[in-house]
């Protein structure tokens, strides 16, 4: 079997692969940037063969799989050079929300489905809070729900939300004008407009959605899952529960199938829009808020999906489904001339 690549940032032993390489037989390279002689297109990092590790240097692999995070441009095209083009996928895994948002924005079928979203300029952030509403700001390359904040207007005080925390009202004006540009001040950011979701026992849900080329080239969704939180915790990042969705989809009585069907199509569609305009993906995960009517709605878009958490949801299959799905895809990649 053609000798397959994972491009992390520190090579290291993945024990879950190892589980995956003893049943299938397949050789992985684990390895990093800086271990890439270019002169003699070695490396030096792990080979995992039939479930075991082998320390040493090896010929880059015919195929990889980029699952550094941010994305290393200048590696990721040197490889491309020295492989072929369309032998490296996840080029990108670091999105940019706003660039995202107007990818996605561009395909009419998806349009309906997203929050309005713009560049997060102070003097528009209170222009539109003086008109109502709740508004969302994020940085454009954040991570994790690290410096997202909910505002909302109340009279003469705009309530600011972070994370876990209760909400704390900033008085109008300068004062929350200085918070605004403080908060702004070192990353650009992106505005969108909140979205209100249905609840499951007390607790806001989302619903994740990892979304994969098979051995075929063909997007599926290979991963899903729901985040719950506990009751007045505004982001999801902070949850207290992960269940699959078909748990809590129920709230939505009869129609939970249709839902459910619907976002599984979408997240396909936003897939295949990405993929080209952000390099060559083959790995994704779509999440989604569905409102109290029923409508899901695309709320972020994440270029490395964090696998951990299957790992905590306990589904053995779909745990093996995600894990392998990306190698299928990379085997087939390093068989093509």
């Amino acid at each position: 079997m053609a000798l397959m690549g994972l491009l992390m940032d520190q090579a290291q032993r993945l024990p879950y692969y190892q589980e995956l390489s003893r049943k299938y037989g397949f050789r992985l390279l684990v390895f990093a940037s800086n271990t890439i002689d270019w002169t003699t297109r070695r490396a030096s990092g792990l080979l995992l063969s039939w479930g075991r590790w082998y320390e040493g240097v090896y010929p880059l692999p015919r195929a990889v799989y980029n699952r550094c995070y941010p994305g290393q441009r200048e590696v990721i095209s040197a490889l491309e050079e020295a492989l072929g083009k369309g032998k490296v996928f996840n080029t990108t895994t670091h999105f940019d929300k706003l660039q995202v948002h107007e990818l996605l924005h561009s395909n009419e079928p998806l349009r309906p489905f997203l929050p309005e979203a713009r560049a997060c300029i102070g003097q528009e952030v209170t222009s539109l809070l003086a008109q109502g509403g709740k508004w969302v700001i994020k940085p454009r390359k954040g991570q994790s729900g690290r410096g997202v904040y909910l505002l909302e207007p109340a009279g003469d005080f705009v309530l600011v939300t972070s994370g876990m925390s209760i909400p704390l009202p900033i008085p109008s004006g300068e004062l929350f004008s200085a918070f605004l540009d403080l908060a702004i001040a070192e990353t650009p950011y992106v505005l969108q407009s909140h979205v209100e979701g249905a609840l499951y026992e007390g607790g806001r849900f989302d619903v994740r959605l990892v979304v994969q080329k098979n051995r075929h080239g063909a997007w599926e969704v290979a991963g899903e899952l729901s985040r719950v939180t506990a009751p007045g915790v505004f982001t999801t990042n902070y949850y207290r529960a992960l269940y699959h969705p078909r748990k809590v989809l129920p709230v939505f009585k009869g129609r939970a199938m249709p839902i459910h069907q619907l976002m599984r199509k979408l997240a396909i569609l936003a897939a295949r829009q990405l993929d080209g305009s952000l390099g060559s993906l083959g790995e994704i995960c779509v999440d989604f808020i569905v409102d109290p009517q029923g409508k899901p709605w695309i709320i972020e878009v994440n270029g490395k999906p964090d696998k951990g958490l299957f790992h905590e949801l306990g589904d053995k299959e779909m745990l093996e489904r995600i894990y392998l799905t990306p190698l299928m895809y990379l085997h087939s990649l390093g068989k093509r001339s």
